[in-house]
């Protein structure tokens, strides 16, 4: 029975990572559905699996299968982690992504051939799925997931999951074996809910595109013009705001990141708690909210984010969600003292904004 379980547990998950590509169209997703995939035909290519499905293969015969089968997920995952970091386009990667490619088909190729044990035939490329699960999960929670939030479970999961397979080939022929079976149920287990999260996640789109703000990229100075942004933005439903102080009195009508490190802090409808050194998992978010229409982007933090992470890990923040932000059409306010920066600071925040009267 565990064994079906475990099948309708990978299908599952892989319905529901397929499920937010088409809804999303992301190209990591595109990758990772694919790899999701192909762990459902590794799961339906094992003896045991397949008996308990009334069918009784040679099992000798489906390990080759499964070999490549492994290589060719673990490939995918690889892809997936460096779709999130954006690297896949580079000599590198691509270089790296072909000796894999090459090196592990011809690593099963050869150890078919000579007719080797079914734990060596398989020792590389489980490892590989391993390795490549426990890439993937820090990627996610690096740059997309982040911790404080449901959907991390799909990616702990995963980098259990991979610890499990990095161990088969010292515990494949242990009575270690079966505890860790029962142990990947559980992972699982997590990666389906996690996943489940993940792709469920709905981003509002804004109730009108049309607020009477200039395009482009600016800086304001005086609290009085910042609360006036606001309430535009409160009136049109439009905007996203990035801020160590939440708005009060009531439900706001557009989308709020609270960044703050007080794990007690608890998010409300419309407000979501990021830690400050979750830069990366910020832009993400603020990206798929420009891309459902939201035009305003004002971030009320700049200093925090340069306190906690460094002026230049912050101001690298700015010029990145700038980018995205002018790229959608849309329009960037950071809220800012002037008299908190060293002068050559304050010279490359003004380079980058316009100082904007409202």
């Amino acid at each position: 029975m565990l064994e079906i379980l475990n099948v309708i547990m990978r299908l599952f998950t892989w319905g529901f990572a397929l499920y937010r590509w088409v809804r999303k169209q992301e190209k990591f997703m595109l990758f990772l559905s694919l790899a999701l995939w192909i762990d459902v035909l590794a799961a339906l290519a094992q003896g045991p699996i397949l008996e308990e499905l009334g069918v009784n293969p040679e099992v000798t015969a489906l390990m080759p299968l499964m070999a490549l089968l492994a290589v060719i997920q673990g490939v995918l995952l690889l892809v997936t982690s460096l779709a999130i970091l954006e690297r896949l386009e580079s000599l590198r990667a691509q270089v790296l992504l072909t000796a894999i490619v090459a090196g592990g088909s011809a690593y099963v190729l050869i150890t078919t051939i000579y007719s080797l044990s079914p734990s060596v035939l398989m020792a590389f490329p489980v490892s590989f799925v391993g390795l490549s699960l426990m890439t993937l999960s820090y990627v996610l929670i690096e740059r997309s997931i982040g911790i404080k939030n449901i959907a991390v479970l799909f990616p702990l999961g995963a980098f259990l999951l991979g610890v499990i397979n990095l161990t088969y080939p010292v515990t494949i022929n242990t009575s270690l074996s079966s505890y860790f079976y029962g142990a990947g149920a559980l992972f699982r287990t997590m990666m389906l809910i996690g996943m489940a999260k993940y792709a469920l996640f709905q981003v509002t789109p804004p109730k009108t595109t049309v607020v009477n703000i200039p395009k482009g990229a600016f800086y304001v100075d005086n609290p009085r013009h910042l609360q006036a942004i606001l309430q535009k933005m409160e009136s049109a439903g439009n905007g996203v705001l990035i801020t160590r102080s939440p708005p009060k009195g009531g439900t706001p009508t557009f989308p709020v990141f609270w960044v703050t490190n007080v794990s007690s802090s608890a998010s409300s409808e419309n407000v979501t708690i990021i830690p400050p050194t979750d830069m990366g998992i910020l832009v993400d978010l603020v990206k798929r909210h420009l891309e459902m229409g939201h035009s305003i982007v004002v971030l009320d933090c700049f200093e925090y984010l340069a306190l906690e992470n460094g002026f230049e890990r912050a101001f690298k923040f700015l010029l990145s969600l700038k980018d995205h932000v002018l790229n959608a059409g849309g329009t960037l306010i950071v809220a800012t003292d002037p008299s908190t920066y060293l002068e050559k600071q304050w010279r490359l925040i003004e380079k980058e904004l316009g100082r904007l009267e409202v």
